[in-house]
């Protein structure tokens, strides 16, 4: 009935369609425009893959006539060849000169539009390769197409099948290779908002059926955690959650039923699999509730389930209503013959569980002779799935009230018993008195051992700090004694070279070459003058370690980040190279030019810097030892304004990277990779505590192992 009523559509659809446009001898003439969308009908067909196809002179007179639109699992043509072009020629009547025209895309394939040879879409990955080729489910969003009345437009598409996917329909509807739809913009928007509020409703249905069945779930779920022993519990849950998962794609999707093909493909296949999952835990949950000991039934329908899985999966559709309607009415059959047992055996209210089983049966059936698009079928669906879930809440409500009665009348047994242990539980609790007296004294000097413990905790991590600051001085030293040894290198060697020239000046002057002794005392200025210049280099290079290093008060003064990041950055590389002459690594600096002083403990940031250098300097120091000659180690510092005020930096490194299973831990203080002496585990938890307490910021951790890392400050506006 369904196949019929589709049917019956496509053929009033068609001769609307046919009454409004027609085909033309070399492919469609659009020539008046309807409330729905007009099909663009008379594609040429060719199989193989050729750019020049595109162009709006070839001649496709010879290819073959042919519907892109038919059933994709049907389309042979296309799904033996893998990729192939199709073309139609459309002619826009004059009378709809000043129409701004759309067109929405309806393609279960991989697909590249051309308009007259150029290029305006693409649906996924197309390729002559199927390995990699991607299909693409498009949105109903139409978008605009400027098609030129009285001329011939020519429509190239290029589409692609996607092998290895079973094409499912969870509406049961044919699914289109490619179809293209054309329509008046303002139409065709509207017809895509009504769409849209067809989704909606859907959706609504979905998650209020889904919603109940889920807090059944969750309910069970419970129960059973609390008394393992009832597998009904368990059993009736996961009935619950398959039929959730039913429902799940609709919450999932939303009204953005679009994207990658193939993820779709297999949440519906999912969903028709899940039907059958569902029907096992429900025969189960009934096996269980009733204590029916003849399973074989069950056995032959599990086989049969687990058959029409995987012929779903080759069929698609035909496999899929299979798996959703015609199973489940096979195992229902099992459940009604159970429920029947039950009742001739006298099991209390075993009815209520029948009824609800009937009920389903009767809603899905007639749900299913419905056309799965409308709201109304899918209502049915949605009620049909809840009446079981029903039944079992009136069976459990009434064996829950008999079990209450059963516990009532033992609860006066208990009260009887608890007067007759009154008695003896007095005589207990005087032991029991006993006991914690011993017990406090005991928990006393447990105590005191623990506050000794404390003590001797908190010296070993004062210690710890100070070896972790005396570490940093270190390396600071070592990179001021570096960065001053070079202009002292300049002075004295130009002081000795001044020294010679004096000689020769008196030599010349005794001689009387006044030329010669001119050129001399010209030399002599010129290394006076870099003299000069190196010394105030180096006395610039110790104002300014006196000014970041200087034991402050704490407070926050204006400071030039870049300058202060350049500083650090040169004192971590020299102090790494005083301790290993053979370590070079490539130094990039990339400061905002723009980037206003700003107000930081200059002390408390400088030693931040450096923390992250000398990680960054470690890390590609590291990785050069087992890296090929190739390896090129790099540190960047980078520094920006965010925008959202304030200010921030970047250090990132080519280095060994940091595993993801450590990455929680790097900020803990103590934690450290370094082999033992080489660290504290202190660095980055104090740099961690200066950034985010001391500033108010963040610090970000960006990490790949083996590749590299990247710490990201940010601080707000301390002004």
């Amino acid at each position: 009935m369904k196949k019929l009523l589709l049917l019956f559509c496509a053929l009033f659809f068609s001769f609307i369609s046919y009454g409004q446009n027609g085909q033309t001898g070399r492919g469609f003439h659009l020539n008046r425009l309807s409330k729905q969308d007009t099909l663009i009908q008379g594609w040429k067909f060719h199989t193989g893959d050729n750019l020049h196809w595109q162009s709006a002179a070839f001649d496709d007179s010879k290819w073959k006539t042919i519907d892109p639109g038919q059933d994709i699992q049907h389309f042979d043509e296309l799904k033996n060849a893998g990729i192939a072009w199709i073309r139609t020629h459309i002619l826009v009547d004059s009378s709809l000169m000043g129409k701004t025209l759309a067109v929405r895309v309806a393609q279960y394939t991989a697909s590249e539009i051309y308009l007259n040879g150029k290029f305006i879409a693409r649906y996924g990955n197309v390729s002559s390769n199927p390995s990699v080729v991607s299909g693409y489910l498009t949105s109903k969003e139409p978008f605009i197409i400027k098609l030129e009345p009285g001329k011939d437009n020519v429509i190239a598409v290029r589409v692609a099948y996607q092998p290895g996917l079973s094409y499912i329909s969870s509406l049961f509807e044919p699914l289109p290779a490619f179809a293209l739809y054309v329509n008046d913009y303002p139409s065709a928007l509207a017809n895509y908002h009504i769409y849209l509020d067809g989704i909606k409703n859907f959706i609504l249905l979905f998650t209020v059926f889904g919603g109940a069945i889920l807090i059944v779930f969750c309910i069970h779920l419970v129960y059973f955690i609390v008394d393992r022993r009832k597998k009904v519990n368990l059993y009736y849950a996961l009935f619950c959650a398959s039929v959730c998962f039913i429902t799940l794609p609709n919450e999932i999707w939303g009204i953005n039923r679009f994207g990658n093909l193939a993820l779709q493909m297999w949440m519906a296949y999912g969903e028709g699999l899940f039907f059958v999952i569902g029907m096992l835990f429900l025969l189960l949950t009934v096996y269980a509730l009733f204590n029916y000991p003849y399973r074989r039934i069950f056995s032959l329908l599990s086989v049969l389930g687990a058959g029409t899985a995987v012929y779903m999966y080759f069929t698609g559709v035909t496999g899929f209503i299979i798996n959703t309607d015609v199973i489940p009415l096979l195992f229902m059959m099992e459940a009604v013959h159970v429920c029947i047992w039950a009742i001739k055996r006298k099991i209390k209210d075993a009815g209520f569980v029948l009824a609800g089983i009937i009920l389903y049966v009767i809603f899905i059936t007639i749900s299913s002779l419905l056309n799965q698009g409308t709201v109304l079928a899918q209502l049915l669906w949605g009620a049909g799935l809840i009446w079981f879930p029903i039944g079992m809440s009136f069976y459990l409500g009434v064996q829950n009230s008999l079990t209450n009665k059963k516990l009532l009348s033992m609860l006066n047994e208990v009260q009887l018993l608890s007067a007759q242990n009154l008695a003896q539980e007095q005589e207990k609790q005087q032991i029991l008195a006993n006991q914690n007296t011993l017990l406090e004294t005991q928990v006393n000097e447990r105590t005191s051992e623990l506050n000794q413990s404390l003590t001797h905790l908190k010296q070993t991590q004062t210690q710890l700090i100070q070896a972790e600051k005396m570490a940093s001085l270190g390396e600071l030293t070592a990179g001021i004694a570096h960065e001053i040894q070079n202009p002292l290198n300049f002075v004295n060697n130009f002081s000795e070279v001044s020294v010679e020239l004096l000689s020769e000046l008196k030599e010349e002057a005794e001689a009387g070459n006044k030329e010669d002794v001119i050129a001399i005392a010209d030399d002599l200025t010129q290394n006076l003058q870099k003299i000069n210049h190196h010394g105030k280099r180096a006395d610039s290079i110790v104002k300014g370690m006196l000014e970041h290093s200087r034991i402050g008060t704490g407070e926050k003064q204006p400071t030039d980040l870049n300058a202060l990041a350049d500083e650090f950055l040169k004192l971590s590389y020299h102090g790494l190279r005083s301790k290993d002459k053979t370590f070079n690594a490539e130094l990039v600096t990339n400061f905002d030019e723009n980037l206003p002083k700003v107000n930081v403990v200059q002390q408390d940031l400088g030693r931040v810097l450096l923390n992250l250098f000398n990680n960054a300097f470690y890390a590609v120091n590291q990785k050069q030892k087992t890296a090929g000659a190739d390896y090129k180690p790099t540190v960047t510092i980078t520094t920006f304004a965010p925008p959202s005020g304030g200010w921030g930096a970047k250090v990132s490194d080519n280095g060994i990277g940091i595993p993801d299973a450590i990455k929680e831990k790097i900020m803990q203080p103590f934690f450290t990779t370094k082999p033992t002496g080489e660290g504290t585990g202190l660095g980055l938890s104090l740099t961690y505590d200066m950034v985010v307490k001391g500033h108010g910021g963040s610090i970000q951790v960006n990490s790949i192992a083996g590749e590299g890392s990247e710490f990201i400050i940010s601080l707000p506006d301390q002004s």
